[in-house]
């Protein structure tokens, strides 16, 4: 049991921290997008939409060769540490932040924008207004996110190597359990991050819910 406590909770540390700074980079990035509206956009928000359905073990075998002792980025050491295995979930999750943001900040009415213009506001307290206006869509965007990183198991068990009281996570842990006939293990586990899941739904709703009123 002490053993699946460990990984519960380096997997919440490793899907939050990594959902914080996708967040943190996606949804300003959305803004900007939206608000200075660059020559190509469109071709910006292409790439990203396309980069959403980017095959997991793809990013891992991108990272697993950026990373090993040979790639141009070996010498960081970042192999098989939790570090990798942020920087892979991060990847990931920005695509998805970015475009689910864009689509909600666009949809934002064209005469509230300009009348915060008009009434003085900069281009920076324009995206704040566009973000209070958009907050549920974003908190969605980051939801999804989240869940998508929550259940990825490839990218992390490329760059993270699944090591026992290292960089073991439950989706990895799953793998484990099962290939090992660990059975009642591998559906604990899963349990527990559908326990976590519903509990980041939960404050995530109630955050939205408290903003609206």
């Amino acid at each position: 049991m002490s053993e699946l406590v460990e990984i519960s909770l380096r997997s919440i540390y490793v899907n939050c921290l990594a959902t914080f700074i996708a967040s943190s980079i996606g949804v300003p990035l959305a803004l900007l997008l939206d608000v200075a509206r660059p020559r190509f956009r469109g071709g910006i928000i292409l790439i990203f939409q396309t980069l959403v359905g980017i095959p997991p073990v793809l990013v891992g075998l991108i990272l697993w060769l950026l990373f090993s002792r040979s790639g141009p980025l070996g010498a960081l050491n970042l192999l098989f540490t939790t570090t990798a295995m942020i920087v892979a979930q991060v990847l990931i999750a920005l695509p998805i932040i970015i475009t689910m943001s864009h689509s909600h900040f666009v949809r934002v009415d064209d005469k509230i924008k300009l009348l915060v213009l008009t009434l003085g506001a900069n281009k920076l307290q324009l995206m704040g207004a566009i973000l209070r206006e958009s907050l549920s869509g974003v908190l969605s965007a980051i939801l999804t996110a989240f869940g998508r990183i929550a259940g990825e198991v490839g990218a992390v068990m490329i760059v993270g190597g699944n090591i026992l009281g290292r960089t073991r996570v439950l989706t990895t842990s799953i793998v484990l359990y099962t290939n090992t006939g660990q059975f009642e293990k591998a559906i604990l586990a899963g349990v527990i991050l559908l326990c976590i899941a519903f509990t980041v739904n939960f404050v995530a709703n109630l955050l939205s819910k408290r903003s609206k009123t």
